[in-house]
């Protein structure tokens, strides 16, 4: 009896919610531009730099928003983010390899934000939950990177939303260094990254 009355009111709550209009959901969509700087290692008796200044990707997000009051929200989401690497290995006696790791990654942001008419400012935490890699590029080196999963980075934006349609501008990235874990033949190497950070611009919509 006790678990159905808690039911119950659990049912009775989010309707009182989805009634009041205090609870909305959405999706977004956008494109992004990153960059990842690390200082240049030896190994396999060669140097490994990062190559490329700024690789374009793109993002694609549902999200809840909880109004409370309506001037304040929260907003978890759950995003899947496609983003390329790109990585020089030079040896002495040939020719710069270049090696792009394009990157698939799931990660859940959790926003605060703050409603100022049409204009939103938001931030707040960002988990990775899981990635997936593929390493491309011409060369007979091997090579292979290992990104840390277990780092927490952090997103703050700004955003212009009328009609139940938003226009934003975020930033998603670490606040202190990060580690990667890079393999080049038959070596491995940590790797300290210096910065790694990402500018979205996305689109997004309320069902």
């Amino acid at each position: 009896m006790k678990r159905l009355f808690l039911l119950l009111a659990g049912i009775l709550l989010v309707a009182w919610v989805a009634e009041a209009q205090l609870l909305g959901v959405g999706a977004r969509v956008g494109i992004g531009t990153g960059s990842y700087e690390f200082d240049s290692i030896s190994i396999d008796g060669g140097t490994l730099e990062p190559a490329g200044d700024r690789v374009g990707g793109f993002q694609t997000a549902i999200f809840a928003r909880l109004s409370i009051p309506t001037f304040i929200y929260i907003q978890p989401e759950l995003q899947l983010s496609q983003r390329d690497y790109i990585f020089g290995i030079k040896y002495p006696s040939a020719a710069k390899e270049y090696k792009t790791v394009r990157t698939y990654r799931l990660d859940v942001p959790l926003l605060v934000g703050f409603k100022l008419g049409n204009l939103r400012l938001f931030g707040g935490p960002v988990w990775r939950i899981g990635s997936r890699q593929f390493v491309k590029g011409g060369g007979s080196t091997d090579f292979d990177i290992v990104f840390n999963n277990n780092d927490i980075a952090a997103t703050g934006g700004i955003a212009v939303e009328f009609d139940g349609l938003s226009v934003e501008l975020r930033y998603v990235g670490y606040l202190e260094k990060t580690g990667s874990e890079v393999k080049v033949a038959s070596q491995r190497r940590d790797v300290a990254v210096n910065h790694d950070g990402t500018v979205q611009i996305n689109f997004g919509m309320f069902f």
